[in-house]
C-alpha cells in the first residue's frame, strides 16, 4: 500500500481473486473515506456506518467484477453515492408507510394490524433462521441494546466480525422488509 493511502493494482488483483489480506489492505484504506462521504448524505453516523459496511460486505461478494484498469476510488464513490441514494429512497419510503399508518392509526382496520403482525413474526422468523452467532449478535444488539464493543466481549469475538455479522442481518431483515411492504404499497 503507498503512503498516499490508495491502493495499487497489484492489491486490487489479489482481491479479485479473492484474498483476504488484500480486502483487509482495501478496507483500512477506504472504510473511514466512505463512511464520511455516506455521511454527508445521510446525516446519520449509525446509517452510514451500516451502510459503508453493508458496501464492503458487498463489494467483497462482488470483487470479481472489480475492473483494476480503472479508478478504484472513483469506482467506491459512485457505488457509496448510489447506495445512500438507494437508502434516502428506501427510507422515504418507509417514513411515508409509517406516517401513513399513524395517520390511520386512530381508525385501524383489523386488515392493518394483520399486516403489521405479519411484518413482526416475518422478522422473527428471519432472526430464527440465521446462523447461531449471527442471530445472537443481532439478538444482543437490537433487543438487549449490547454495543459492539460489548458484544465482541461477550462473545469472545473481534469486534469486526461482530460488525460484520450485524450488517449481514440488518441487510436480509431490511432486504425482507422492503420486500413485504412492496407487496402492500
Amino acid at each position: 500500500m503507498k503512503n498516499n493511502n490508495r491502493i495499487d493494482i497489484k492489491t486490487l488483483q489479489a482481491l479479485k481473486d479473492g484474498d483476504h489480506k488484500a480486502f483487509e489492505k482495501v478496507f483500512i484504506a477506504y472504510y473511514n473515506k466512505t463512511k464520511a462521504f455516506i455521511f454527508g448524505y445521510l446525516k446519520s453516523e449509525s446509517d452510514a456506518e451500516e451502510l459503508a459496511e453493508d458496501l464492503f460486505v458487498s463489494l467483497w461478494e462482488n470483487r470479481r467484477n472489480i475492473n483494476t484498469t480503472k479508478s478504484f476510488g472513483f469506482y467506491l464513490h459512485t457505488i457509496a453515492r448510489n447506495a445512500a441514494i438507494n437508502f434516502l429512497k428506501h427510507k422515504y419510503l418507509h417514513n411515508t408507510y409509517l406516517s401513513n399508518v399513524q395517520y390511520t392509526e386512530h381508525s385501524s382496520t383489523s386488515e392493518e394490524e394483520l399486516i403489521a403482525k405479519e411484518l413482526g413474526l416475518l422478522i422473527d422468523d428471519l432472526v430464527d433462521k440465521m446462523p447461531e452467532q449471527r442471530k445472537r449478535i443481532y439478538i444482543l444488539s437490537r433487543n438487549e441494546g449490547f454495543t459492539n464493543t460489548e458484544i465482541a466481549e461477550k462473545l469472545n469475538t473481534t469486534k469486526r466480525n461482530v460488525e460484520s455479522q450485524l450488517s449481514l442481518a440488518l441487510k436480509e431483515i431490511r432486504k425482507a422488509i422492503s420486500s413485504f411492504l412492496f407487496t402492500f404499497l
